[in-house]
């Protein structure tokens, strides 16, 4: 079943790329194509694309010409979220971010398709650090312990349009705690969270029915390999990380 698909691509210059010369870090280059060009460009090759829709400031006419749809940035992640579910003809929607460079329309088509699979309300794909650095060698990621191994979540979530008015309020609480990692993980509860940190027994299927039970609705988190969809752009390292591997193929 064919799904729009949305982009957040809003943000200003941060400092570690201020000398790139560029309004976002949408248009940061690599082998001189902007990187949500390689996002655009994957999912219009995508067997499910429906839309495209792009929330964000800033971008020329050869980026705003890729795209179904141009919608102006809000003054927060949560008002670009909303005006993404608003625009949205699908039922469902995707909602990935513009610094994904390797991202291919076969990681779309996958990840989408194993997420409607589950019925879920809302999916995010989890990618373990075996398969990233098996596809990725020398990249530097995050992850967090937990039974299965060493996780991290993909930058992309499909959710239905009538699951997101019950998360709604959720969003905007998360939005503003979201340079509080603590607080966000509080609200699991303190026994669940040492259980999480400390013992590190913690299993998916778990995690996935305390936090569908908070927010009330059915939350999926697969294990999916699809590690570039956690190779995002968020220090210069990265930044150098994928134009090599750009600039070399």
């Amino acid at each position: 079943m064919k799904i729009d698909f949305a982009i957040l691509g809003g943000g200003g210059v941060e400092p570690w790329f201020a000398n790139e010369g560029v309004p976002n870090k949408g248009m940061l280059s690599f082998a001189g194509k902007p990187s949500i060009e390689y996002v655009i460009d994957a999912l219009r090759k995508a067997s499910l694309t429906n839309r495209i829709i792009l929330v964000g400031n800033g971008y020329p006419d050869s980026i705003k010409s890729k795209v179904d749809l141009m919608l102006e940035e809000g003054d927060s992640q949560k008002a670009n979220i909303d005006r993404l579910v608003d625009a949205s003809e699908t039922e469902y929607l995707v909602v990935t971010t513009n610094d994904i460079p390797l991202v291919t329309e076969k990681t779309f088509d996958m990840v989408v398709s194993a997420l409607q699979k589950t019925g879920c309300d809302l999916g995010l794909p989890i990618i373990t650090k075996e398969d990233t650095l098996r596809m990725f060698p020398g990249t530097k990621r995050t992850f967090l312990r937990i039974k299965e191994g060493n996780v991290k979540i993909g930058n992309l979530f499909y959710i239905s349009k009538t699951a997101y008015k019950k998360v709604e309020p959720i969003v905007e609480e998360t939005s503003k705690r979201r340079k509080s990692a603590i607080k966000q993980a509080l609200q699991l509860g303190v026994p669940f969270l040492l259980r999480l940190l400390l013992f590190k027994n913690v299993e998916i299927p778990e995690l996935e029915k305390r936090i569908s039970k908070m927010l009330g609705v059915t939350i999926k988190a697969p294990i999916l390999q699809c590690p570039e969809l956690g190779v995002d752009v968020d220090k210069i390292e990265d930044l150098e990380f994928c134009r090599s591997i750009l600039e070399a193929k």
